[in-house]
């Protein structure tokens, strides 16, 4: 099962698959694989020989090989030239078997593999103090420029940069990353006030899930330190609306936010995959509250920019009306 498992996962990080998918059908289980946005046939295998195989890979991650009545998930690092995280989940289905999904992470953060396409941001990376909220869906490359950030802020700056995440995926030589664990009773909250001893001039945060850590985050981007951090949303005005019914104030939200970027990753007619965004600084928050929720007339909202990027022949039509 090593050898097909292997076999199976250098095939994936060759063609820079992000995820590998075991989908078991009525005859077989059909192998996919995820690049960039399309989801790729690429083999087949029988059931039996899937079984043995998904036994493999839960004892890899560390999963109870014994149920396939419940939804696991579970990590592991594995080598291929270079580290990989893998992220293996999988899910009970009614046909009586689990389908899994496999996601493949470099455990060390390249940017020069990841380009950050805004470099307007890099001029709030010498701000000392403020939030910078990175939005989108999943997929959208917001972890992705929150650390082409904090590398900016620690190379170029030479900024002390500590993060929390959950759990910690990509590691960043030279800064600090505190990784969630519940178990062992590191979560946000004491976290937070552990690293605000530690003299940070940059706060990382993975992502504000609920009100305790949207709440978190606003006191330390208000208390002498920059903020990054993530929140799914489909636009600025959406993660606005979000954090108010989070039962921040409007008031803090003026006085912290510097910025919120809502983003996508777009592949371009030429199969280049490149970062488009819309973003929101402080003057269009205010405006934002002060004209009860309506935005500036000369906002370049990110329909804008598709239709734009549509109507020059960068994009189809099919990947305009995907992202819209």
């Amino acid at each position: 099962m090593k050898l097909l498992f292997n076999e199976i996962l250098n095939k994936a990080i060759t063609q820079n698959s992000s995820d590998i998918h075991f989908i078991p059908t009525d005859k077989k289980v059909l192998i996919k694989l995820r690049v960039q946005d399309e989801l790729l046939q690429h083999q087949t295998i029988t059931k039996s020989l899937y079984l043995k195989l998904l036994t493999f890979m839960k004892y890899q991650a560390n999963l109870d090989v014994s149920t396939s009545h419940k939804a696991q998930s579970g990590r592991y690092i594995y080598k291929h030239k270079e580290l990989y995280y893998l992220r293996i989940s999988t899910l009970p289905l009614s046909l009586g078997l689990e389908s899994c999904v496999i996601r493949i992470v470099p455990h060390y953060f390249n940017p020069q593999q990841q380009p950050l396409n805004l470099p307007y941001l890099y001029d709030f990376m010498s701000k000392k103090q403020g939030l910078l909220l990175f939005t989108g869906p999943t997929g959208s490359g917001k972890s992705t420029s929150m650390y082409n950030m904090s590398m900016y802020a620690k190379e170029r700056l030479n900024l002390n940069v500590i993060t929390i995440e959950d759990p910690v995926e990509r590691i960043i030589n030279g800064i600090t990353q505190v990784s969630v664990n519940e178990k062992a009773g590191i979560n946000y909250q004491n976290s937070f006030k552990a690293i605000l001893r530690c003299d940070p001039d940059v706060i990382l945060i993975g992502e504000i899930r609920n009100q305790l850590i949207a709440k978190e985050v606003l006191h330390a981007s208000l208390s002498g330190h920059l903020v990054l951090t993530t929140m799914h949303a489909n636009n600025c005005k959406g993660a606005l609306l979000r954090l108010l019914e989070m039962g921040v104030t409007k008031q803090e939200l003026a006085q912290s936010v510097l910025c919120i970027t809502n983003q996508r990753l777009v592949t371009s007619n030429d199969n280049q995959r490149f970062l488009i965004a819309e973003h929101m600084n402080n003057d269009d928050i205010n405006y934002f509250f002060e004209h009860d929720y309506k935005l500036p007339a000369n906002f370049q909202s990110l329909p804008k920019e598709l239709k734009s990027l549509s109507e020059g022949g960068v994009i189809c039509e099919d990947t305009y009306q995907k992202y819209i």
